[in-house]
């Protein structure tokens, strides 16, 4: 028997098609595509209301303090940024009138505005607007802006329509940062109104303006009056629903009840790329999937934390060598998935063959480097994930592919909050998890792998490490970041803190009865341009 055999052996109990799917293409892309430029072209009319499900809550709809996909979902249709991410993954100017003008020591970033823009409640967008926003994002106790803004030291007004960050230290990710919600430009006349309450009623500059949300219900939104664009706008109203069970926001989908709905899951993609009124939209995402070891986070501190896989980078690496990344995605998302090498993902214009290369599937070497480790063997660990469906395949497929190598890998299904609290606290030994993404490579990597950072949750970092993640980011040269992200990379691989693993499609499902919708390789789908088909 074959090792693909055993692993689906060992995964027999799991659903049929994500077993069986594992050797054939089952989505025919032509078609798929096909489809998306009809959808593209077809005449819209003005007016009517679209309900897009997504797959979790959004928490608090304040860009200073919100942390979650889901949220970042409903501020694509109501709180612009300064800068966008396009289908290419490169930075773009939303209310921004240009990409930054930056000083040739890199400390100064000069920013011109659109003209002729307005908030939500009518009053004037303008440079002291951007100013109060960006400030607030800074000093707030409680924002979670402050770390991605940490190198701006101080907001100037230039002109009406200019501003100017001087920064401690030239950041060449930035204007990425500012493509995110730290980019988000709130109506100072309603921050002044609501301060810390801010998310009850949110006013910024968007193609729709906030109307109400219902908790654990909706989130509805409707039609600005004051949009500079607004032209391009085709619905009346936006209902944002929070639907957690994928077959759920399937089934309300076909039936009309839905008219977008967030990530289809792969079992059911190839079945959904074949069916009558349903639209599939195929992205390929700068997010990852991975495990992150616990070396040295204690209770959110560094400190010691003990055991084989926290002792010994070479069992890090045979923990690695042991997990087939190909035959994974295969198994456990029916070959629609890629596997991950590292944080950069291929559409990044900082991707290298070096950057893309995985660590192979060699569990003869894995169990070479836990013999000269000295390490009593099967390696017990207990890994920590999300209690979903799909994480419980993963998880059971891992176990299996482990075990071959000398490890025993007891699962742990963790509600996903308490479980991203755990990682967060360091209680835990390995944790599966991931990052929704960023089109510069330093939002993927600093924050995970750098002292003190906020998502370093196996906690392990190196001051050689940490001063070439400064570098880069100090850098403007793309030819020169880009040498410096292979040599971090090659860092990351040798100490396995986080092995990547998978990188995630965007599979997105509409009804043919609307158009226009778009979703770029940030996952966000953004409903500006969408409308009802004429005569659907």
């Amino acid at each position: 028997m074959t090792a693909r055999s055993r692993w689906c052996a060992a995964v027999a109990v799991l659903a049929v098609t994500a077993v069986t799917a594992a050797c054939s293409p089952l989505v025919d892309v032509e078609r798929t595509a096909a489809q998306v430029r009809a959808s593209v072209q077809a005449p819209t009319v003005r007016g009517g209301e679209a309900v897009i499900a997504l797959d979790q809550e959004p928490d608090r709809l304040d860009p200073t303090l919100a942390t979650t996909l889901a949220g970042r979902q409903v501020f694509a249709s109501m709180c612009e940024k300064l800068y966008d991410v396009d289908a290419r993954t490169r930075v773009v100017p939303q209310l921004a009138a240009a990409l930054p003008e930056v000083s040739p020591d890199g400390l100064e970033l000069t920013i011109p505005l659109r003209a002729g823009v307005r908030f939500n409640d009518g009053t004037p967008f303008d440079a002291e607007a951007v100013r109060t926003s960006l400030v607030r994002h800074l000093t707030l106790e409680t924002s979670a802006r402050r770390t991605e803004l940490a190198a701006v030291e101080s907001v100037e007004v230039v002109d009406p329509l200019t501003v100017r960050l001087r920064l401690s230290e030239p950041y060449a990710p930035l204007p990425s940062v500012l493509a995110d919600r730290a980019g988000m430009i709130m109506s100072p006349a309603r921050l002044a109104q609501l301060g810390e309450d801010f998310a009850d009623d949110p006013v910024c500059v968007g193609p729709f303006d906030f109307v109400e949300r219902v908790q654990q219900d909706r989130i509805v939104l409707e039609r600005s009056e004051h949009y500079y664009d607004r032209e391009q706008v085709r619905l009346d109203r936006l209902v944002y629903r929070a639907v957690p069970d994928d077959n759920i926001r399937l089934a309300n989908l076909r039936s009309g009840e839905y008219d977008v709905m967030w990530e289809v899951p792969t079992p059911q993609v190839p079945i959904v790329a074949r069916e009558k009124g349903v639209v599939l939209l195929n992205q390929p995402s700068i997010q990852y999937q991975g495990l992150t070891v616990n070396i040295r986070n204690v209770g959110g501190e560094t400190g010691e934390v003990t055991g084989p896989l926290a002792d010994d980078p070479r069992v890090r690496q045979a923990l690695s060598l042991a997990i087939d990344r190909e035959m994974l995605t295969r198994i456990a998302f029916n070959g629609l998935y890629r596997p991950a090498c590292g944080p950069i993902p291929p559409t990044s214009e900082f991707a290298t063959p070096a950057t893309q290369t995985c660590p192979p599937h060699d569990p003869q070497r894995a169990r070479e480097l836990l013999a000269e480790a000295g390490v009593r063997t099967p390696v017990r660990f207990e890994l920590m994930l999300a209690n979903d469906p799909t994480n419980s395949r993963v998880g059971q497929i891992i176990q299996a592919m482990v075990a071959e190598a000398g490890f025993e890998a007891v699962l742990r299904p963790t509600e996903s909050t308490t479980a991203i609290a755990a990682g967060k606290e360091g209680r835990f030994e390995v944790f599966q998890i991931g990052w929704s993404g960023r089109p510069d490579p330093h939002g993927n990597i600093a924050v995970f792998h750098t002292e003190g950072s906020s998502q370093n949750y196996s906690g392990h970092f190196t001051p050689e490490t940490d001063a070439l993640i400064q570098r880069a980011a100090a850098e403007q040269d793309v030819a020169t970041r880009t040498a410096l992200y292979e040599r971090i990379v090659q860092d990351l691989q040798a100490r396995n803190n986080v092995i990547y693993l998978w990188r995630p499609q965007y599979y997105t499902a509409h009804s043919t009865g609307i158009a226009g919708v778009v979703v770029n390789p940030d996952g966000i789908i953004r409903m500006k341009t969408a409308g009802h088909v004429a005569g659907s």
